[in-house]
Parts: structure tokens; C-alpha cells; sequence
């Protein structure tokens, strides 16, 4: 399985994405890592925009978006790649949203 993963991607230096990868289960692929809020602030939002590869061409894309997260945090990213073929994945963009007063993530 060839992954193509832009190693150590960051959301203007909020986000960083560890252990990313693709794995087959009962014949069914999903994504698999860890997202780790690096910011030293609460998040509102995160969102990951990945691209989904077959033989290293674009076939599909997807979104995995996390909410209240806090400084510092880690959460699990389990996304199921319903694409038949897929064998690889590209990280396209990482967007975060900070908290406000109101807002403020859960611990």
C-alpha cells in the first residue's frame, strides 16, 4: 500500500497529525492517526482536507473535522474510505477555528 502523507502537516502551527494511515479491516479501508492541538489554545474547530489516492492519482476526497478541542489535546482520527482501490492519501489542507470566551472547548 503506497501512502503519500505530507509528514508533520500543521494548521497554521495548531495542528499536528501523527501515525497517519490507511488500514484494511474485513475488506473495508479507513484512515487512521492522531491529531494533536499544538496551539497552546482551545479549539472550536478543526478541520483535515485530504485528498485519496489509487496508483498516486486523485480519486476521491474527503473531510475529517473535530470540534471542542482543547490546548494541548489529542483525539483520534478512524475515518472509513468508502473508495475501492484506494491505496494512498494526501494531506490537502488543515483549518482551525480558535475558541472565543463564549466558546470555549471542553476538557
Amino acid at each position: 500500500m503506497a501512502l503519500l502523507f505530507s509528514a508533520g502537516a500543521l494548521a497554521d502551527n495548531d495542528i499536528r497529525l501523527r501515525n497517519m494511515q490507511l488500514i484494511t479491516m474485513s475488506h473495508k479501508t479507513y484512515l487512521q492517526g492522531t491529531g494533536v492541538n499544538i496551539s497552546g489554545h482551545d479549539l472550536e474547530n478543526v478541520a483535515i482536507d485530504l485528498d485519496i489516492l489509487k496508483a498516486g492519482q486523485v480519486v476521491g476526497s474527503r473531510i475529517v473535522e473535530a470540534r471542542a478541542i482543547g490546548a494541548d489535546e489529542a483525539w483520534r482520527i478512524w475515518l472509513p474510505i468508502d473508495i475501492a482501490g484506494s491505496d494512498g492519501f494526501r494531506v490537502r489542507n488543515i483549518r482551525s477555528t480558535r475558541a472565543t470566551s463564549e466558546g470555549t472547548a471542553a476538557h
